[in-house]
């Protein structure tokens, strides 16, 4: 990823969500840490696809990748825990999953910066 626009965007984005989901703030029709993890989760599949999204399709078993891989898992399951008000033991407490999904969408976003390793 040549541009760092993206993956400031990325950090950004994650930090307005987790303040304003641990502060219980409400934005538009989003309160609390659920409706915030949700909605970050949308954001970062979107994210995904322009940043560390490029790694599949350039070199799918690359060591870069496969982390790629291990911290969408991680992002997709506190996203899909919240979602569906899934009993995981880490993940069923909103405000943890929150924290963790915006902890991996940032670490997603700095290992596409190392794309012109592939």
């Amino acid at each position: 990823m040549k541009k760092p626009e993206i993956w400031i965007f990325e950090i950004v984005l994650s930090i307005v969500f987790v303040v304003l989901g641990l502060t219980n703030t409400k934005v538009l029709f989003l309160q609390g840490p659920r409706a915030m993890t949700i909605a970050l989760g949308v954001a970062g599949m979107l994210l995904c696809t322009l940043s560390i999204g490029k790694f599949i399709s350039a070199a799918p078993a690359h060591p870069l990748t496969i982390l790629g891989y291990i911290f969408g898992a991680i992002a997709l399951l506190a996203f899909i825990a919240q979602l569906f008000n899934l009993d995981i033991p880490l993940l069923k407490e909103p405000k943890t999953a929150l924290v963790i999904l915006a902890v991996a969408i940032i670490a997603k976003g700095l290992i596409a910066r190392f794309e012109h390793l592939l």
